[in-house]
């Protein structure tokens, strides 16, 4: 896609102009992963990119929604400065714990590595506080809520009926992504603890393809939204050539998905994309 190779467009809200631009890129790049891993038939990796692309179209669909856009775009900034804190903090310390563990622990590299974490938890501390939870813990997102209150807010900006949401492939892939039980032994009936290997294989793979098409069409309504609020942050996009294509390839798409399976169409068009 030749917009990949623009830049962010001059705006009066460079931050969230910024923020729309980089979620954008992210977006076409997982997308394309995505493609490339289904035709190779390797499904449930991308059934984990699916889940990316969907928690990053809720994080902009939240950013977007606000009375404010700019100020939220500079909040999930500084939450990722937060996060980066964060962890090279905890860099610091595994590095305290290795040192320890040595036969002969240097006195002086452990003193230098804890002033170090000391100056980290000084700075979150002091500049972060709006990260801070009531109990005193941090929070675990920028915004305060999981990604399932984002879906349930995203689904009902979207006009989908209460209690609708599209959230099912996210925690499908979720499973995946954490490589839980549920989704290592998927295909597994519920009254055996193991069956034959090549029968076992046989059930996964047919679990796969029979999903394969409500995991491209949700990495797609999650495409087609990002794009959708990130259009005026690209130089060279051109809406209506996008809009005349990809929202056409959604609908055809979705009319083929299993129809037991409910899928909320009307986000792309409430970004202004039809």
């Amino acid at each position: 896609m030749i917009w990949t190779r623009s830049v962010p467009a001059t705006s009066d809200s460079p931050v969230f102009g910024v923020v729309r631009f980089r979620a954008f890129y992210r977006a076409t790049k997982a997308y394309q992963s995505v493609i490339e891993l289904l035709k190779s038939g390797q499904w449930e990796d991308a059934l984990i990119l699916t889940r990316s692309l969907y928690e990053l179209d809720l994080n902009l669909s939240e950013i977007s929604r606000c009375l404010d856009p700019e100020q939220a775009a500079k909040k999930f900034i500084r939450f990722g400065k937060f996060q980066q804190l964060r962890l090279d903090r905890q860099r610091l310390q595994d590095q305290i714990a290795d040192e320890r563990s040595q036969p002969q622990p240097s006195t002086q590299a452990i003193t230098e590595l804890e002033q170090q974490t000391a100056a980290i938890t000084s700075t979150l501390d002091r500049n972060f506080t709006e990260f801070r939870k009531g109990n005193g813990n941090w929070q675990d997102s920028w915004s305060g809520v999981s990604a399932e209150t984002l879906a349930q807010r995203l689904a009902q900006d979207a006009g989908a009926q209460h209690g609708q949401t599209d959230y099912f492939i996210f925690r499908l892939a979720s499973m995946f992504t954490h490589n839980t039980p549920g989704a290592l032994f998927l295909p597994l009936p519920l009254d055996r603890e193991m069956m034959d290997w090549n029968e076992f294989r046989g059930a996964l793979n047919n679990r796969g393809q029979a999903g394969l098409r409500r995991f491209l069409h949700q990495a797609s309504v999650c495409l087609v939204d990002i794009v959708g609020m990130a259009g005026d942050a690209i130089v060279g996009y051109e809406r209506q050539w996008f809009d005349d294509i990809a929202l056409p390839l959604l609908r055809q798409m979705a009319t083929a998905s299993d129809p037991q399976v409910p899928l909320v169409m009307s986000a792309p068009e409430k970004r202004g994309l039809t």
